[in-house]
């Protein structure tokens, strides 16, 4: 009788946990399928959209004629932003010089403001700095055409 019951639980047993060794295995696999998936899509770079600024009307100035351009990173370099108004630049998607290729640019990380024919950038608080020409600036600085802007590792030049 000892061994019929306990023949009997084996095959019992087998009964019920072969189909849960087999979703456990399922479920591991995919677990991996899903971990492997994530990596390639964070892996993959961002497809950018080529965002244009918000332009005013023009005013009748030298300036007008004067562009922000992308002089680094090589993929992004040509890109031009026209100086016609206030521009911001940084990772949000609000900005009107988005640069979510950056991942040093913080979210709003300066700003170019225009008053008459001056040309002034200035630092929104970011982590890494804003260079002017090499030189980090601590406070509202005025460029010119030729200078060189550097925000986060993205380098701009002032062009016509």
């Amino acid at each position: 009788m000892i061994d019929s019951t306990s023949s009997m639980l084996a095959a019992n047993y087998a009964g019920w946990v072969r189909p849960i060794q087999v979703f456990i295995i399922a479920f591991v696999f995919l677990f991996f399928l899903r971990v492997i998936r994530a990596i390639l899509v964070e892996a993959k770079p961002p497809i950018r959209e080529k965002k244009q600024p918000r332009v005013q009307a023009a005013t009748t100035s030298k300036r007008q004629w004067l562009y922000l351009t992308v002089k680094a990173p090589e993929d992004a370099a040509g890109e031009r932003f026209p100086l016609n108004g206030p521009l911001t630049i940084g990772r949000s998607a609000e900005c009107d010089v988005n640069l979510t290729y950056d991942q040093f640019a913080s979210v709003r990380h300066a700003q170019i403001t225009i008053n008459g024919d001056a040309i002034t950038v200035e630092d929104l608080g970011s982590r890494n700095g804003v260079w002017v020409d090499d030189e980090r600036i601590e406070q509202p600085t005025r460029v010119k055409r030729g200078d060189r802007i550097q925000v986060g590792e993205t380098i701009f030049e002032v062009t016509r």
